[in-house]
């Protein structure tokens, strides 16, 4: 007796302890790895719930009471979506003959199920199994009521969980109840990513789209859910955070088409990666992802766009190559430089159709010379850039124009090209990098200088091996620079004793008539030119100073001086000797004379008189 009761309580603790194991199995979040290694043991059995519905002797016929029952496990069915099998088993009691008794049971079984999967709930039809016994009795069932019955058991899954893999940058999120009839942890998941030309061939992808235009890939991924090898459906969609081959933005969501022995090809869906990336360390890597919602599982995905060029890369992920020398688009320099164009950059015009020279040989020590300076005001004023030290290296201009034709052609300035620079000729230096500056310009007609730099693309891919690539505006003059990052500076206390000395008194140029007028001087001789500092307007007049003192106004008697303004397109200038400047005779400052218009077409020659 002692031992007995021994026993009995080492199987009380045995299933105590069992179902506090369970409850903690039940309770927090899942990190799922990015393959699940297969289980050792099998996954606890399903929950089950088990109801009966009585009959009266002979009869199929739901009663009352048997409604009310069946009601309560549609209700379940309705609000519950993770039953994975019902089980539907009907029975007869001993009286009357053992065949009639049989039918009699599978008519009861078929009268319950029809009644659930009518109640709206057809798609649980394929969860159903039946079975009828007749008279068999099971367990210790000896009333004859409890016989007249049928068996409605429910088994029903474990509470699901939200579940996250990740590999590298890329991470999943699968929600409980993606499956019908699985749980989460009783799936293996992996996530395929896929950004380099190697990899594409290993699981046979292709970078066509459905049309056969070429793209542009931020990279390829795939989901997959398998159980026991095989693949699984969900019934809800899965969220991504998907790395991102390269910085560039405008990708769309492609899902791909697979045909059996051919590359999977590309179809656009509605969907857009979002251009705002998120950035955030993963094991101290930087990981640049974007977040995509509304995927499948077991399904090719791409973010794509198609590339604005007629050329790409050979490899997806990356983008421009240098263009041959047939390709229309593209414009070469002499200095190996090429422009690429599009149809955008001109008005009524294909930019095919035009005369385009890249002049890119524009060195600042030759080409800023006495002429061209004068030629071209302010070229070599390159403005100060915020938070950069700059250094002029070189000019590139564009020259455009129609091929035996006058016709004025009308660039639009908000457009842009693609400038690509060779590296052979301006190597990568420690600390530095490579900047186009752009010119506000009117047809060949230097304006002045922006001071919204574009730094070399480190993303546009392979041709990035060979060119410093630049998506510019379409201005038609820039100069490239090398910058560097400028350090802070901090202020330092002034001693008390003060060295400095008096500052000298500059003379002033006044123009007449004219606002924001650029004043520039030089000597031929020295083959250099001053720009002046611009002080202000005074009402209709513009007031410069140069680095000229009143005590040195004599010896620039010989210097050139040009005072020159653009007004709605129109150039109007001055140019002559120092002392052709008027003076006036209460302040000792200087006037210029008065400026005039000078048509585009006889600038050059205005220019060149006063160079010889």
């Amino acid at each position: 007796m002692k031992n007995f009761q021994l026993q009995s309580w080492l199987v009380c603790f045995l299933f105590i302890f069992i179902g506090i194991q369970a409850s903690y199995a039940q309770t927090g979040t899942t990190k799922k790895p990015a393959v699940k290694p297969a289980a050792s043991t099998p996954p606890p059995a399903p929950i089950t719930q088990k109801y009966s519905v009585y009959f009266d002797v002979g009869q199929s016929k739901i009663k009352p009471e048997g409604y009310k029952t069946i009601d309560s496990i549609v209700a379940l069915l309705q609000t519950n979506p993770n039953v994975r099998r019902i089980q539907v088993n009907g029975y007869a009691d001993t009286t009357g003959g053992a065949e009639a008794n049989m039918e009699l049971s599978n008519k009861r079984t078929d009268t319950v199920s029809n009644y659930i999967t009518g109640k709206g709930l057809m798609k649980f039809k394929v969860k159903f199994a039946s079975a009828f016994f007749g008279e068999k009795v099971t367990g210790k069932e000896a009333d004859l009521n409890e016989m007249r019955r049928v068996d409605v058991v429910l088994y029903m899954a474990r509470p699901d969980r939200d579940t996250t893999i990740s590999v590298g940058c890329a991470s999943v999120k699968i929600k409980a109840n993606t499956f019908e009839n699985y749980n989460n942890d009783e799936l293996v998941f992996s996530i395929i990513y896929v950004d380099n030309a190697e990899d594409m061939k290993k699981y046979n992808l292709s970078n066509l789209d459905n049309e056969g235009n070429k793209l542009l890939s931020a990279g390829m991924f795939k989901v997959t859910a398998t159980y026991k090898g095989k693949p699984v459906k969900g019934i809800l969609p899965i969220e991504m955070q998907v790395p991102i081959a390269n910085k560039m933005t405008g990708y769309n969501l492609y899902t791909g088409i697979e045909e059996k022995g051919k590359p999977v090809t590309w179809k656009i869906t509605d969907q857009k990666i979002p251009d705002n990336r998120n950035n955030y360390k993963l094991e101290d890597k930087e990981c640049y992802t974007a977040y995509v919602g509304n995927i499948n599982l077991n399904t090719w995905y791409n973010g794509d766009q198609k590339y604005p060029c007629n050329y790409c890369s050979a490899d997806p992920f990356g983008g421009l190559e240098a263009p041959d020398k047939n390709n229309p688009y593209a414009k070469f320099g002499a200095d190996q430089s090429i422009v690429i164009l599009n149809d955008g950059n001109f008005k009524k015009l294909d930019a095919t159709k035009t005369y385009f020279q890249v002049q890119d040989d524009l060195y600042p020590e030759t080409f800023l010379d006495f002429c061209t300076s004068l030629m071209l005001p302010g070229v070599g004023d390159i403005p100060a850039i915020p938070k950069y030290e700059t250094e002029l290296v070189k000019f590139i201009d564009f020259n455009v124009s129609m091929k035996n034709d006058t016709a004025d052609i009308i660039m639009v300035k908000k457009s842009k090209v693609i400038v690509m620079i060779p590296k052979s000729k301006f190597p990568e230096h420690a600390g530095k990098q490579y900047a186009l500056l752009p010119a506000d310009t009117k047809k060949d007609n230097f304006f002045n200088w922006t001071t919204k730099m574009v730094l070399n693309d480190p993303c546009q891919g392979i041709a990035n091996c060979d060119y410093w690539v630049f998506e510019v505006p379409f201005s038609g003059f820039y100069s490239l620079l090398e910058v560097t990052p400028a350090e802070r500076k901090t202020g330092k206390g002034k001693s008390d004793e003060s060295t400095e000395e008096p500052a000298p008194k500059y003379i002033t140029v006044k123009s007449k008539k004219f606002n924001n007028v650029m004043v520039i001087y030089g000597d031929k001789g020295e083959n250099k030119t001053t720009t002046s500092k611009f002080v202000k307007n005074k009402g209709k007049h513009s007031i410069n100073q140069p680095s000229i003192t009143k005590k040195e106004k004599k010896s620039y008697k010989n210097h050139i001086f040009l005072a020159y303004v653009v007004v709605d397109g129109k150039r109007y200038a001055w140019i002559g000797k120092g002392s052709d400047l008027k003076t006036n005779i209460f302040t000792g400052n200087w006037k210029t004379p008065k400026l005039r218009y000078i048509p585009d077409e006889e600038w050059e020659e205005f220019i060149r008189k006063a160079c010889e």
